[in-house]
């Protein structure tokens, strides 16, 4: 653990053009390790990912969990937990390929909801029994946030995020022709469109706490071409990090759907509070870090591959009409977005040694 933190300090020195923080990925967690999960807690990484999907790459144990969430938890650090029964999951795909089913809908097809939402019932029973808190990554469904607020509503520290994609995507974008549907590959996949209206519920109410991206992209040019025969290898993941914010403006503040505190808190201030960044990220005050969008409610913007700044060769949201685009963007109170142009430079940034989850 400890050697891969300092490989990634090594890594980012000197070349992030904002301010950074790292949360580590961990396939194995032994009791030996524990003094190695405190000691990054202390150095300021205080979030662990781990995996109950994909089998023989990252996916662990439930005594693993267990280990890592009673560990993490002693000084006060967050297990964020990727919630899909992974191991039935690749039953279900090793029996689409060989019945034919080849096409990337299939993706979607072999990783039922049901599958999600008994992963997300599995790590908060495991957070329970651990008696510490739980994050749940890129929550996609109303099955799995039937979980979480069933567990909320008994009062357990659980915790999840949903991203863009799944609030205005659905499992028809895999119908579209040629290979098109690879676009929208990603874990969890996309599902049917009636599961938008509860998770804007969810973030409503607070069943949800933030809106993250799971930013993940891949060229469809010779990276999700790999899996033109075969849905299972096509790469998992999709670009969206430049265009959250207006998205979720548009779609929740323009459409009514929450307020504009709320869209504040849900793209900012909770995921700060969340890991530890807050009140110096999150929040504009004295004392604070000065970072600060600047916002046009009222300008339009038309979503494309032409126009974005992600190194990717293609656009999730591709023609899509929103109102509110991103002008200005202070680091730390310097000017690093102008106009829509890039005004910084690698270097920029800082690591940012981040304390513990601040109580929501």
């Amino acid at each position: 653990m400890i050697e891969g933190l300092d490989n990634w300090h090594a890594k980012a020195e000197g070349k992030t053009a904002i301010d950074y923080g790292f949360h580590l990925i961990t396939t194995e967690f032994e009791d030996n390790q524990t003094e190695q999960m405190h000691t990054l807690i202390d150095e300021g990484v205080t979030s662990f990912k781990l995996f109950m999907a994909y089998p023989g790459v990252f996916l662990v144990d439930d005594a693993t969990i267990y280990r890592a969430m009673t560990t993490a938890g002693e000084r006060g650090g967050l297990i964020c937990m990727h919630a899909e029964n992974g191991v039935v999951i690749n039953e279900i795909i090793k029996r689409a390929l060989a019945e034919g089913r080849t096409a990337p809908k299939y993706h979607a097809l072999t990783r039922p909801t049901v599958a999600e939402a008994e992963g997300v019932h599995r790590a908060i029973a495991i957070a329970e029994m651990a008696e510490t808190p739980v994050y749940i990554v890129h929550l996609s469904c109303a099955d799995a946030l039937n979980q979480v607020r069933e567990a909320r509503d008994r009062g357990i520290p659980a915790f999840a995020e949903t991203c863009p994609q799944y609030l205005f995507l659905s499992y028809d974008n895999y119908e579209e022709p040629d290979f098109n549907g690879a676009k929208y590959v990603m874990t969890p996949p996309l599902r049917e469109k009636w599961n938008q209206k509860e998770l804007w519920k969810g973030l409503k109410m607070d069943d949800l706490q933030v809106i993250s991206t799971d930013h993940c992209p891949f060229c469809m040019k010779e990276q999700k071409e790999l899996g033109r025969d075969d849905f299972s290898k096509i790469p998992n993941g999709a670009p969206g990090v430049e265009n959250r914010v207006p998205l979720i403006y548009n779609g929740g503040v323009v459409e009514n759907r929450v307020s504009l505190n709320r869209f504040v808190e849900l793209t900012s201030t909770a995921a700060a509070k969340m890991f530890g960044l807050f009140p110096k990220k999150g929040t504009i005050a004295v004392g604070s870090d000065a970072d600060i969008v600047i916002f046009d409610p009222d300008k339009e913007q038309t979503l494309s591959v032409e126009s974005q700044h992600m190194n990717v060769d293609y656009n999730t949201y591709e023609g899509k009409k929103i109102k509110g685009v991103v002008e200005t963007v202070l680091s730390r109170g310097r000017v690093i977005i102008e106009g829509g142009e890039y005004k910084g430079k690698p270097g920029d940034g800082k690591f940012l040694k981040r304390g513990t989850c601040v109580s929501m």
